[in-house]
């Protein structure tokens, strides 16, 4: 499953809302089942998964946000610096009558902003090594050596920031993996605590009804604000509906 934007996709969000709201219930009713050391661990064990699933889901969401940023303040400044560059060395074409050079640096920010990362990289060079070859007559256009040295290492900080947002999306998918075996653990926990709940089914049907609720999963709609999180269980509600498991 391709992992897009946020790591937790909206099917567990609903499921992670459900976890929450079995929790917060279960815990509200613990002198119910207070005798029941295995119900008591299972309760135990699914806050600690929840837990777990949120801050897997939080270190997915950030791994890539940072780098992605700075690999775009990188790409925007670098390419300025680039169309500054290409345009004293146009300049100096059409002035020394250089039709092959007039037609490689004839360039403007939408071509740039539609390259790809990798193809954006190769063009730089390209000016990069032509401003080299005409170092000497670039001073008379605005472009000192200096200036064409901090260009340089630009594209190399570029370069860097593309390797680090590739390493990112690695940590992301790894969030992933671990977000899929974290929700299968969960999963059997409130398989157990189903089984447990069948022992009040008569015994206190008011706590047998009460769980029913909590248990369903109920279609959250679509987070307009990625910053939203889910709730922790101790603040989710304690009535949920909508479609069973």
């Amino acid at each position: 499953m391709t992992v897009k934007g946020i790591i937790m996709q909206k099917r567990q969000k609903n499921k992670f809302a459900m976890y929450g709201t079995v929790h917060t219930y279960i815990e509200d009713k613990s002198a119910v089942y207070a005798d029941n050391e295995e119900f008591n661990s299972h309760r135990t064990s699914l806050k600690n998964t929840i837990a777990e699933i949120r801050l897997s889901d939080d270190a997915g969401k950030k791994a890539t946000k940072g780098k992605s940023i700075e690999k775009e303040v990188t790409r925007n400044s670098v390419s300025t610096q680039a169309l500054a560059i290409a345009g004293a060395i146009y300049a100096f074409a059409k002035k020394s009558g250089d039709q092959s050079l007039i037609s490689t640096m004839h360039l403007t920010k939408s071509k740039l902003d539609k390259l790809r990362d990798t193809e954006l990289i190769t063009e730089l060079n390209s000016i990069g090594d032509k401003a080299n070859e005409h170092k000497e007559e670039l001073i008379k256009y605005g472009i000192p050596p200096a200036k064409l040295e901090s260009y340089t290492g630009n594209i190399e900080t570029y370069s860097k920031a593309l390797g680090a947002q590739d390493t990112g999306g690695a940590v992301k998918k790894g969030a992933y993996t671990s977000l899929t075996n974290l929700f299968k653990d969960a999963d059997s926990l409130i398989d157990s605590i189903d089984k447990f709940m069948e022992n009040y089914k008569d015994s206190n049907k008011d706590f047998y009804a009460g769980y029913k609720a909590a248990r369903v999963i109920r279609d959250l709609g679509i987070r307009h604000n990625e910053e939203e999180e889910p709730q922790d269980p101790e603040q989710l509600p304690g009535d949920e509906s909508g479609k069973a498991v």
